[in-house]
């Protein structure tokens, strides 16, 4: 059974990390905030409720995309999001060849665990989300090393088009690698919530209005 909520507030964390990851690869610069949002929420791992990995309040970028990227009555605005709206929905794919691979989904949980108890013990306030701490570039450097020890070798490379200057960046491939795997995250809980890509369609309107109340 789906919960229009939660698949609002699921739905936006993916639209943020995509956003994230376009502006990233085609300037180099990202929105803090918006990144440790979803960055964190990787390691909340025993949520009582959605918010407790993501408050709705940090993932207004989100919405605002969430909204840009799928609301009809606005043309430009959709043409215009077109490139992060097909990373969304790439990333939505990938999330559910993941999901179906009994065997890469359970030592992607495995190693996350793992992740936990490193970065925890390094961080103690990670989990608080401020941005100074979440984004260091060691944190990125385990997130996106689990990335691709793990989702790259066992799936078709998703391509991510920006700057060449850019994406040679051995750091920003890292924030790239954190970013595609936090947008897993976020499309492994919107399945959790009842959400699918074919029922979307059907669903659009009602989570367009939820995601208003928020952006």
């Amino acid at each position: 059974m789906s919960d229009i909520k939660s698949e609002a507030i699921a739905l936006a964390a993916l639209f943020q990390c995509s956003l994230q990851i376009d502006r990233l690869s085609q300037t180099g610069y990202y929105d803090e905030k918006a990144v440790a949002t979803v960055i964190r929420a990787l390691l909340v791992t025993k949520p009582k409720t959605i918010e407790d990995i993501y408050n709705p309040s940090d993932l207004t970028v989100g919405f605002r995309q969430l909204i840009n990227s799928t609301d009809k009555s606005d043309t430009q605005k959709v043409l215009m999001s077109r490139d992060i709206t097909s990373l969304a929905f790439k990333i939505i794919e990938l999330a559910v060849r993941v999901e179906k691979n009994s065997r890469v989904f359970a030592k992607l949980s495995d190693e996350i665990d793992g992740l936990e108890n490193a970065v925890l013990t390094e961080h103690e306030n990670f989990l608080e989300g401020d941005a100074a701490v979440v984004n260091l570039q060691s944190n990125f450097h385990l997130f996106g090393s689990l990335y691709q020890s793990i989702i790259s070798p066992n799936f078709p490379p998703l391509i991510i088009y920006g700057q060449e200057n850019i994406l040679k960046d051995t750091d920003n491939q890292e924030k790239i690698r954190s970013l595609l795997l936090a947008g897993i995250r976020a499309v492994l809980l919107w399945r959790q919530v009842g959400g699918r890509r074919r029922y979307f369609i059907f669903r659009r309107n009602k989570i367009l209005e939820t995601a208003k109340k928020f952006a």
